[in-house]
């Protein structure tokens, strides 16, 4: 078992006695309509390669798993499929932008791990970066920021950019080489200074707005009470359709303030007609309207768990917890049967240093999060990266590698199967195939540090980058 170090830990392995040189060209492939959708069945014994699978996406786990099986391997048996239906990584390309061959390795990576789900963050404060036709002011005017002040991550000058329809395009049709679902994220109504620097009249006080230069809170959100905003979100939304053909597309919902809204008269106009009780509901009717734009088009909505304040959002939206003190999303689970994607901020963002969230504390966090009634609300886990302190491609995989696979098993691997110290010996082997897509992870000795080298890191960290913030302009 030692010589099959495979990541994510397959669901059975029977050892069939003897040995056999491993070669992925020779192996057979074949569907079987009784196996799952993702469920495969591998084969390596005396009587060559035989891989089944119930669909060809099944296959391609399978091979997966073959091209982590080197050299002179026990015959085996692995009878495999994923523990969650939904695994995905998310990477914020506002903040600092990636070019199409660096998210390619990204892709690869993942789909090695047998994930299925890329979210891809386009739009916030600090740059809007997908490119519209309808729209084009949008991208023009609000890709572009005057500085970065990402704490002590400063660059002078403008920075820019953003993805053509043909970049877009060519991501979705490597993703689906690879069956993986590119999941666009299109951030509203909160996270919006660059969509309003653009078009000033969509939000409450209709006067200019800067594109960001730091992380933050920002109180200049849409205008919730303004039919131009709708008009404007619906043109945009039209054009993300059209590039992304994704079941879902994330609408975001997280950190809005309602300041400005509490002193506009259009948005407590519209709390008057809709027949609203606060500010929280009105965020919760403007999801609604957004949702129910998408499914005119067919499509449904993902949301941060914030938009569960409102108590308006329905069970066929799905809901992203990141960090949920009074656990709306299980009650959201438990009482609608809505389904939930797990990332939660303490053990599965990778902006933060090892010292403040080490592998161990990633690799144990259980999916299924307390209180939830019915594990199959749980629709899967996600790892996010956000770039504010992160600017070039290495340290992105440096600060994602391991705990990109960490999590990656987590979606795949049945919880009693999951051993800390195991996957640690399997991620020391997989490295070689990470080396060859051109992904260099953080060293074993910085994954799990000392305590005192977590106190000492985190602090740090957090007099580097949080402390040293401007403050919001």
């Amino acid at each position: 078992m030692d010589r099959l170090r495979i990541v994510p830990k397959p669901l059975k392995t029977e050892l069939l006695g003897g040995e056999i040189s491993i070669n992925a060209s020779d192996a057979v492939f074949s569907i079987e309509e009784k196996l799952g959708k993702e469920e495969y069945v591998l084969t390596a014994d005396q009587n060559g390669i035989r891989i089944s699978g119930g669909s060809e996406q099944a296959l391609f786990y399978g091979r997966q798993t073959l091209l982590q099986m080197k050299g002179i391997c026990p015959c085996v048996r692995i009878t495999d499929k994923p523990a969650h239906e939904y695994r995905g990584f998310m990477l914020d390309c506002v903040r600092h932008i990636f070019s199409v061959d660096d998210i390619k390795k990204l892709i690869d990576a993942a789909a090695s791990l047998k994930m299925n789900r890329f979210h891809w963050h386009l739009t916030d404060d600090q740059g809007f970066r997908i490119w519209l036709d309808s729209r084009p002011s949008a991208t023009i005017e609000g890709s572009v920021r005057k500085r970065s002040e990402f704490g002590s991550l400063k660059e002078e000058g403008e920075y820019g950019g953003y993805y053509t329809k043909n970049q877009m395009r060519e991501i979705v049709d490597y993703c689906a080489e690879r069956f993986i679902t590119v999941i666009p994220e299109f951030d509203i109504p909160g996270h919006c200074s660059a969509l309003i620097h653009a078009y000033p009249d969509i939000g409450c006080t209709e006067k200019p707005v800067e594109v960001k230069t730091h992380q933050g809170i920002f109180e200049d959100i849409l205008c919730a009470g303004k039919d131009k905003t709708f008009e404007i979100v619906h043109d945009i939304l039209s054009e993300i359709l059209e590039i992304f053909p994704s079941e879902y597309i994330h609408i975001g919902g997280d950190e809005a303030p309602k300041a400005k809204w509490k002193e506009c008269p259009d948005c407590q106009r519209r709390i008057r007609q809709a027949g609203l009780k606060n500010e929280e509901e009105l965020q919760g009717w403007f999801t609604n309207e957004i949702v129910s734009f998408l499914k005119s088009k067919g499509r449904k909505a993902i949301v941060w768990n914030e938009s569960l304040k409102s108590g308006l959002i329905g069970g066929e939206t799905v809901v992203q917890m990141w960090m949920d003190p009074k656990k709306d999303s299980v009650a959201f689970a438990n009482s609608l049967g809505g389904k939930i994607i797990v990332s939660d901020f303490f053990h599965y963002y990778c902006d933060y240093p090892y010292s403040m969230t080490p592998l161990n504390k990633t690799y144990n966090y259980k999916a299924v999060i307390k209180g939830i009634k019915n594990p199959e609300t749980v629709y899967g886990v996600e790892v996010p990266i956000w770039t504010e302190f992160i600017n070039n491609f290495e340290h992105l995989c440096y600060m994602f590698f391991p705990r990109f696979a960490a999590v990656a098993e987590s979606g795949w691997t049945a919880e009693e199967n999951k051993n800390a110290e195991d996957f640690r010996k399997r991620f020391r082997s997989y490295c070689a195939i990470l080396s060859k897509i051109g992904i260099t992870a953080a060293p074993p000795h910085e994954w799990n540090p000392s305590p005192l080298a977590r106190a000492t890191g985190t602090i740090g960290f957090m007099n580097r980058n949080v402390r040293n913030k401007p403050k919001n302009k």
